[in-house]
């Protein structure tokens, strides 16, 4: 099995959502959405978080914050997130598909031999709380929206962290499935002031 992570870190009051990059990159030969058809070739995965790095590891974890001023702490008014990934061109096709700080680029493919047809599974992973100190946040008050320019649709679908792994969608052989996240913070709990941290992992694995 191969499989390729990224991470995310989320903070709060400030809240905060921090991401990392993958490798590699083929030709594109046609699209359908978002959907990009890969080159076949040796087999190989490529998972990019936030800012990546075409046919190279890049180890940046992005952050993804938000300061919530006191007087709506807790009142359930939904506070938008911004990010420090400086990522706005697909690291595939150098399209501009992200505008960032406000959206944080995800994207992925899994390129195999044509004599196979398999499909990689992206997935999130965090923990159940994000942490201040002895204090804590869940993490499912943070949820994403999915789109990209020139394209509305959610080719990596929009949800709401869930405090362990979420299933996102499957990729299947020799495509490249990107999408622009926008991260909100719920804002529905009432927590002591703080700086709350998290992780989320994004993984992109295949059989």
């Amino acid at each position: 099995m191969d499989t390729i992570s990224n991470k995310l870190e989320p903070k709060d009051h400030a809240i905060g959502t921090t991401l990392l990059a993958g490798l590699l990159c083929c030709s594109t030969m046609a699209a359908d959405a978002w959907v990009l058809a890969v080159t076949p070739g040796a087999r190989r995965i490529y998972l990019a978080v936030g800012n990546g790095t075409t046919n190279a590891a890049n180890a940046t974890i992005n952050q993804v914050s938000v300061t919530v001023p006191a007087n709506v702490v807790g009142t359930g008014t939904a506070q938008a997130m911004t990010s420090d990934s400086t990522q706005a061109n697909s690291p595939f096709d150098g399209y501009n598909v992200c505008v960032p700080p406000n959206q944080v680029y995800i994207g992925g493919f899994f390129r195999e031999p044509s004599t196979t047809a398999n499909v990689a599974r992206l997935q999130v992973t965090t923990p159940a709380t994000l942490t201040s100190g002895a204090d804590t946040l869940p993490f499912t008050q943070i949820s994403w929206t999915s789109t990209a320019l020139g394209n509305a649709a959610a080719d990596i679908p929009a949800g709401t962290f869930n405090g362990a792994t979420l299933f996102l969608r499957n990729i299947t052989s020799n495509t490249y499935v990107e999408n622009c996240h926008t991260f909100t913070y719920a804002n529905t709990n009432l927590v002591a002031a703080g700086v709350y941290s998290g992780r989320a992992t994004y993984t992109l694995a295949t059989p």
